[in-house]
């Protein structure tokens, strides 16, 4: 009976080893932390290098130019575990060609009944608390193509038009009467 069970492992280990199977999930739970001034200190870890290989092998959810390009069940089941009412983070590792394929981080929480989001690239990582992660869905562009966002807010009836207005418009009134939201991703 362990001479099976060595055998079987053994098999499942040279599998693995070939690159035949691969197994993704989030390398461990984020720490929803915060240093003596309130500034989130999830980010404080991570090395100056890294690439989207890394991002990958580390069970992060990838993004290159505003596409997936790995793990993109993880944010699937960020969004069941949250709809659950069940804590829950997801870090964002965004890539954009035109930075050099510099890495940008985003971690995402669902904590006690809100969404916050930090940003690696932010000065401010105090975090603010949301109500809602909506999908907003339109058309956008020059042509018109279906086209959509991901943002947090705490007003569910912010629509795809009123963001994506307020994110062309110059006029500063108008901007202004947009409520609050914070932008998470665009959806191509």
């Amino acid at each position: 009976m362990m001479k099976n069970y060595i055998i079987v492992c053994l098999v499942c280990f040279l599998v693995l080893l070939a690159g035949g199977v691969t197994v993704v999930q989030q390398s461990s739970s984020l720490e929803f932390a915060f240093d003596n001034r309130g500034q989130y200190t999830g980010f404080n870890s991570i090395p100056s290098r890294y690439t989207p290989e890394m991002a990958q092998n580390a069970g992060y959810y990838v993004m290159s130019d505003s596409e997936v390009v790995a793990n993109g069940g993880l944010w699937d089941d960020f969004l069941a575990a949250s709809s659950q009412g069940k804590n829950t983070s997801l870090r964002m590792a965004k890539f954009y060609s035109e930075y050099g394929n510099s890495p940008f981080f985003a971690d995402l929480f669902y904590n006690e009944g809100y969404y916050y989001l930090f940003d690696s690239s932010a000065k401010d990582l105090s975090g603010r608390p949301f109500k809602h992660l909506l999908t907003l869905k339109g058309k956008f562009g020059n042509p018109l193509r279906d086209s959509g966002v991901v943002v947090l807010a705490n007003d569910n009836s912010l629509t795809f038009d009123l963001i994506m207005s307020g994110m062309v418009s110059s006029n500063l009134e108008y901007i202004k009467s947009i409520p609050e939201y914070q932008l998470i991703m665009f959806l191509i």
